[in-house]
């Protein structure tokens, strides 16, 4: 296992050659550690993601490095010994290596330097600790062993997923939510202890204990997963999800609307973006209430935040769209809402809806009228609001194929003008 550094890009190879170089100047050994170390192992594509773990003065080092690899500084954390910098497309987060203590349940430990070996033992799963320290020479990596003294590579072989301490998830409940990713993602199940810890966790509620913002940042990293809808199944199979957010839970239906959005029959996919039409399948089923719940509880994104609004009152327009008989019917009722809601929306309902809205957003909602508002006024409509209304009424007539070119329109305006001048 002396190579795995070498199956790093070579760009991402030469940023640890600098630090492995520049490090002994001020006493600092440098280790890559954490996920980045598993997923080598595992032969898996390495994220942008960077873990580095730095046994000595971490705040001396950080702008020596970002300094030598052009990069910039994104956050430091000098209590904590944390930092982060930002080279091309890779995330390199630095922590001093360290033990904690954690004097409350959920929040923030207390920590001190130690050395890689204990501050691996202080680490969440397993897996998550193991590390290769990084040496260099004549500016290149040198090959080093991997250091697993708590047994990661046997837990991986075994596909098992393993808590390192008896306190583990009361001190950081967020380590509930990570586990469960890992688990969905690397295919791993928990042994007997951990299986018995994470059940106890969620009996004494130690989720709860976690502000909005910490949870708000699992969530985040869930969706981002490469299946975040496996991660949400698993979650409610261990009993978590009624705990993050009330009303979650995997039923049939909803492996119906993901099982429709996989193969995505009508080529609307692409429409939207990912991960948001995934989150709006996963709450579909929420309640107004609780949906609002979710609004209130957590500071969500932008697109995520339209989107449960748009859901709220969208879902109760599902008869009249099915009852709609024109496109420009159908477009007076879809307009005000997001592409990614209707979305959604199409993969929640039933046929006719679907074929309703997957012509509404593969072809009606980006269609525009033959005639602009210069056009318009070119033609004798003064500026305000009988403008925005002849515009209106044009696209209406453009969608129904009343107007069908330029001619056309221009002679549909005509008539609009010399009606209402009569």
């Amino acid at each position: 296992m002396n190579d795995l550094l070498f199956r790093l890009e070579p760009a991402l190879q030469h940023l640890l050659a600098r630090a492995a170089d520049l490090a002994p100047a001020i006493n600092a050994t440098v280790w890559l550690v954490g996920g980045v170390v598993r997923d080598l192992l595992l032969e898996l594509p390495i994220g942008r993601d960077i873990d580095l773990a730095v046994e000595g003065d971490v705040n001396r080092l950080t702008p020596i490095l970002a300094e030598a690899w052009g990069g910039q500084i994104a956050a430091r954390h000098l209590p904590f010994g944390t930092a982060t910098i930002v080279v091309d497309q890779w995330v390199i987060d630095l922590a001093q290596t360290r033990t904690e203590r954690y004097p409350r349940p959920a929040v923030l430990p207390e920590v001190q330097p130690a050395p890689i070996a204990l501050d691996l033992h202080r680490r969440d799963y397993s897996i998550n600790a193991m590390a290769i320290r990084l040496a260099a020479e004549h500016g290149r990596l040198l090959p080093m062993p991997l250091f697993d003294p708590l047994g990661g590579v046997a837990d991986l072989a075994a596909r098992r997923l393993r808590l390192l301490h008896n306190q583990s998830l009361r001190d950081d409940p967020t380590r509930l939510l990570r586990g469960v990713r890992l688990a969905s993602r690397l295919n791993l199940t928990p042994d007997a202890a951990t299986a018995t810890q994470i059940a106890d966790a969620l009996a004494a509620g130690y989720l709860a204990l976690l502000t909005p913002e910490r949870i708000q940042t699992e969530l985040c990293l869930t969706l981002a997963e490469p299946d975040p809808a496996a991660v949400v199944a698993l979650a409610d199979r261990w009993g978590m999800t009624q705990q993050i957010i009330p009303g979650l839970r995997w039923t049939p239906a909803l492996d119906v609307r993901l099982a429709r959005y996989h193969r995505d029959e009508y080529g609307i996919a692409p429409l939207a973006p990912a991960e948001t039409v995934i989150a709006g399948l996963l709450l579909y089923d929420l309640s107004d209430a609780e949906l609002a719940m979710v609004l209130q509880r957590y500071h969500l994104p932008v697109t995520i935040r339209q989107l449960v609004n748009d859901l709220i009152s969208l879902r109760h327009q599902t008869t009249a769209i099915a009852a709609t008989t024109s496109p420009s019917a159908l477009d007076a009722l879809l307009h005000p809402y997001s592409a990614a809601a209707i979305a959604v929306l199409h993969y929640a309902a039933n046929s006719p809806i679907q074929l309703a809205t997957a012509r509404y957003l593969r072809e009606w909602r980006l269609l525009r009228p033959p005639l602009n508002g210069d056009d318009l006024r070119a033609l004798g409509v003064a500026p305000g609001p009988q403008l925005g209304q002849l515009l209106r009424e044009l696209r209406a007539a453009t969608l129904d194929g009343l107007v069908t070119d330029r001619a056309a329109a221009e002679q549909w305006v005509r008539q609009q003008l010399a009606a209402l001048s009569r």
